[in-house]
């Protein structure tokens, strides 16, 4: 049984057992049923109080049912009847094959009775086009020749007035626009379009638009703007006759249900390709997509639930407050039931029939409270967050409710038992003269045998840590042991002293600059989640241990004015009850810990932008590239006709290019193989750039002289690509250190190392890395070499070229972007403007802490809820004391002023602990991860601004309460009965 299973059973049978005792034992079900009645106001506070945990759950499982279905139907959207796509395919570049394989494949098919209707040839180019009559055109506009004779599997073409169309009915020049393509091109039927197709030399197609087609079915592949033509039609057009490039392959069941045969067809496709030794490649399209969308739900929810975790901690101590609360507040009753014969097992029992009704009722809102609060976090990350042209829908699965529900009642259910059972164990005499229980030698033996218990526990973690190198066990296995010590201690009377050191050693092991996770194996959730508690857990049990004696030391040098019997008074309730205290100090400092943790990173991405900036474009400002055209012939001369010299920081000499090539790169020796970017850099590139190195070989030997030489500088590093063919540089996300979510996909090499790079032709390079870049590159990832190397090697149809301009600092960067691409757009010239790029990658990424943070602010309210909770409950529970104070000469004032100090102490302490670890914790992952990457910097105006909200919210939720305790008449207070 799953662990969902295993709760949703221990629920039925908790609600069977409670409709059991009812049934039979009706005078605890009358009790119970009477304090729920009695106080109606404060069981609303508390089921809303409770509720917010299950609220977190059932939110985080909505959000992640919405982007999985949202992504799901942008799969079925993208590809339509497309399950499997076979092609000859290398580094994301389409090699065309002959169209006789087609029939060789399908001819297997049927007779492996493959689960397949359909199957297609295609031959799919992209290339700029332009609409001769609106001048208006597209550099990446995809062109798709289909066989109509094929395509019956795949649905028709269809008109936006609902006409069905097939390619078949075309003219040699005519073509069907999908709507996507008509809108970029602005064309409409009848308008004639020109289409700029090659990659070395450039052949005009001149076609007419003959209808418009909706964006369904194959007319939405990939979302693509698309241009249909027949295929014979595009064979000729394109010199490419008798060739194909893409096989399109549907399987029986429809565009939903045919993923459930994807496997089997792929075996079979994959054994006919094999059988005829064909260099082709299957791609299982729909369910790799699919899992894909499957995973981005997943992680989602993960997200969420992680982001949400401290808030559900938070509701489980609210849980343990508010019932530790009512025990104390019902001591009087309780007793009285004892006296008359109520065992204690009829205490827990009635104690846990009233929080079954709170734990169901509660679970319940807050499954449906979730519903509201997942639909808000999709409207804003509609809204907030980049996501192209997926739709954003909100969807949920009603098994997540019922999931959420689940986990909402057995979460406060086991902590109302807890609770319950703490409850039941009182001694009718202490409770009836108010006093404390004192501690008994057999409590003593249990307290040293829960110690060396959890310090055998600890010390299993760590050797189990340390042995299998993951951070699982590294990061709680100490923290453990020292706790487990520090309780054994505490058996014997050392409460304080063990306990403060434990937790003093446990922040010194989580903060100290040391990696504690491995990254390659490790669930970073989960370690996250551990350390936030293990630190604020700490920092708590510090506070908690030692606070008292710091403010009674500060009392007793404070003069003897007239607010000193109202600073002791606030004080030494909450040093007093350090079990409540912990607990709804705890509240505060989760969540403030992660809201911290969150600031943090935005204030570090927002201090390190320039820096980013400056790194990521070596010194440059904008890149331009082709993807469907190798290389511009004349590019400079073309650029120095129609642009003047005073555009580039240095004139021309502030224009580069590099000769790129989609690549396989594996280690010398090695047999896995790595999908890499070649970078020829041309002279150009090698002396103006700004890339640093993180490291480098100390010489080289340079080729035109025979002579060793020291390398010395960055510019020396780079320059040795020219004197030394055999030598390449890699960017930081191929040296490994550093990564701190590392890809399992990438190339690890450091200087020295020997590597090879292929093309799919069998064309190969071997190459030895003289230097490693400082950072892991955005934009220009992957191996640099002399540009030379990569013209000598690799076939000029493989490659494509990229420019690289510095400009001028008054030149208008938009205008030259335009100009440019304008210039040469029929080489499909795009552009990219550096600053601008990573600009929007950084105000998504601060949107998207930004949602975070509010999502974080639901458990903030948690803490907020459960101190007014508490706050209402103290003033019930401490009536005769308020009354005793009243009838000393407190006067109202002096009353209102206790109840508020004792508020601002617990908010102070929740929200100095809860920053001040988060600021800690941060500049802790900032040492050992991103030090040499970005630039530290605390965001104070930020967290000053969380600190004054969460701490006049904190107030102003509980003035009510105190406000009313002032008022109360000192006789009504002293002889008050509930």
């Amino acid at each position: 049984m799953t662990v969902p299973e295993i709760a949703l059973f221990a629920v039925v049978v908790g609600i069977v057992l409670a409709g059991l005792l009812l049934a039979t034992r009706p005078l605890l079900a009358r009790l119970a049923a009477r304090n729920i009645r009695r106080r109606t106001t404060r069981v609303v506070i508390v089921i809303l109080g409770l509720l917010v945990g299950t609220a977190v759950i059932s939110s985080s499982l909505v959000v992640g049912d919405t982007l999985s279905y949202i992504f799901l139907e942008d799969v079925y959207v993208r590809l339509g009847a497309i399950d499997e796509i076979v092609s000859n395919e290398f580094g994301g570049q389409l090699f065309s094959f002959a169209e006789t394989n087609l029939t060789q494949i399908r001819a297997d098919l049927i007779t492996a009775k493959s689960p397949v209707d359909g199957i297609a040839p295609t031959l799919l180019k992209v290339m700029p086009v332009r609409n001769v009559a609106g001048n208006k055109g597209n550099q990446q506009i995809t062109i798709m020749g289909l066989n109509a004779s094929y395509e019956r599997a795949f649905g028709p073409l269809t008109t936006r007035d609902g006409r069905s169309l097939d390619t078949g009915a075309l003219r040699p020049d005519d073509v069907f626009a999908n709507a996507r393509a008509a809108a970029d091109l602005n064309a409409t039927p009848g308008q004639n379009l020109t289409l700029f197709y090659g990659t070395t030399n450039q052949t005009l197609v001149h076609t007419t638009v003959a209808d418009i087609v909706r964006d369904e079915g194959t007319a939405s592949y990939e979302r693509r703007a698309i241009l249909f033509m027949d295929l014979r039609s595009a064979q000729s057009a394109f010199n490419e006759n008798g060739s194909i490039n893409l096989i399109r392959v549907s399987n029986v069941g429809g565009v939903v249900e045919g993923v459930a045969v994807s496997d089997q067809v792929t075996q079979d496709l994959r054994l006919s390709i094999a059988s005829h030794h064909l260099a082709l490649r299957v791609q299982d399209a729909k369910a790799s997509g699919i899992a894909q969308a499957v995973q981005i739900g997943r992680a989602a929810t993960e997200l969420f639930l992680v982001m949400g975790a401290f808030g559900i901690l938070a509701g489980i101590l609210l849980i343990v407050n508010i019932f530790v609360m009512l025990a104390e507040e019902r001591k009087p009753e309780l007793v009285i039931a004892r006296a008359v014969g109520f065992l204690r097992r009829d205490l827990l029992t009635a104690f846990a029939l009233e929080g079954t009704f709170y734990a169901i009722v509660a679970a319940a809102l807050g499954a449906l409270a979730g519903l509201g609060l997942g639909y808000v976090m999709i409207y804003f990350f509609d809204r907030l967050v980049p996501h192209g042209d997926v739709v954003v829908t909100f969807h949920f699965d009603p098994t997540s409710v019922i999931t959420a529900f689940v986990a909402g009642t057995a979460l406060t259910w086991v902590t109302i038992l807890l609770a319950s059972w703490r409850v039941s164990r009182l001694n009718i005499v202490r409770a009836i003269r108010d006093l404390p229980e004192p501690g008994t030698p057999e409590q003593s033996r249990d307290v040293l045998i829960a110690g060396i218990l959890t310090s055998l526990a600890g010390l299993a973690l760590t050797a189990w840590g340390f042995l299998t190198d993951t951070g699982i066990g590294k990061i709680p296995g100490p923290p453990v042991l020292a706790i487990g010590l520090g309780v054994a201690a505490a058996s014997r009377g050392w409460a304080r002293i063990a306990l403060t050191l434990a937790s003093l050693f446990n922040l010194a092991w989580i903060l100290t600059p040391v990696g504690l996770l491995n990254q390659r194996t490790d669930n970073v959730s989960v370690a996250f989640v551990m350390t936030g508690i293990i630190l604020v857990g700490s920092g708590i049990l510090i506070a908690v241990f030692n606070v008292s004696e710091v403010l009674r030391a500060l009392l007793r040098r404070a003069s003897r004015g007239a607010g000193r019997p109202v600073l002791t008074t606030a004080v030494s309730y909450p040093t007093e009850k350090r079990f409540r205290t912990g607990m709804t100090v705890a509240m505060f400092a989760l969540i403030l810990f992660m809201v911290t943790l969150i600031s943090m990173v935005q204030g570090l991405q927002a201090s390190s932008l320039d820096t980013f900036v400056r790194q990521q474009s070596g010194g440059y400002d904008v890149i331009a590239y082709t993807t469907s055209y190798g290389e511009i012939p004349n590019f400079r001369q073309m650029l120095q006709q129609n642009f003047s010299d005073r555009l580039f920081l240095g004139g021309w000499s502030g224009v580069s290019s590099a000769s790129v090539l989609p690549a396989k790169v594996q280690s010398v020796g090695g047999n896995r193989s790595y999908d890499y970017t070649l970078w020829g850099v041309d002279n150009f590139l090698l002396r103006s750039n700004g890339y640093g190195f993180t490291s480098f070989l100390p010489s080289y030997v340079n080729e035109s002289t025979g002579l060793r030489e020291d390398l010395t500088s960055r510019e020396s590093v780079w320059l040795s690509l020219r004197y030394n063919h055999s030598l390449a540089i890699v960017d930081r996300s191929a040296a490994g250190p550093n990564q701190f979510v590392p890809d399992e996909s990438r190339l690890r090499v450091v200087p020295g190392d020997r590597i090879r790079a292929l093309d799919g032709a069998g064309h190969t390079v071997d190459l030895t890395i003289v230097g490693v870049l400082e950072q892991a590159l955005q934009f220009t990832s992957g191996v640099f070499v002399d540009q030379d190397v990569v013209r000598a090697v690799f076939p000029a149809q493989e490659r494509y070229t990229a420019y690289f301009f510095q400009m001028d600092p008054t030149a208008d960067v938009g205008a030259f972007r335009a100009d440019l691409e304008r210039v040469f757009f029929p080489y499909g010239l795009q552009t990219i403007d550096i600053r601008e790029e990573i600009g929007r990658a950084f105000d998504a990424s601060q949107q998207v802490l930004t949602l975070m943070e509010a999502y974080l602010g639901i458990g903030l309210l948690v803490g907020i809820a459960g101190l007014a909770v508490i706050t209402l409950r103290a003033v019930v529970e401490r009536r005769t004391q308020i009354g005793a104070l009243r009838a000393i000469g407190f006067t109202r004032r002096m009353v209102l002023y206790v109840f508020l100090l004792e508020i601002a102490l617990i908010a102070v302490l929740g929200v100095g602990i809860g920053v001040a670890l988060g600021i800690v914790f941060a500049y802790k992952v900032y040492l050992v991860y991103f030090a040499d990457i970005v630039v530290f910097s605390i965001p104070w105006t930020r967290l000053l601004l969380i600190v004054g909200v969460a701490s006049i919210a904190a107030i102003a939720s509980t003035a009510q309460p105190a406000i009313r305790a002032s008022r109360i008449p000192p006789a009504e207070a002293l002889r008050y009965i509930e």
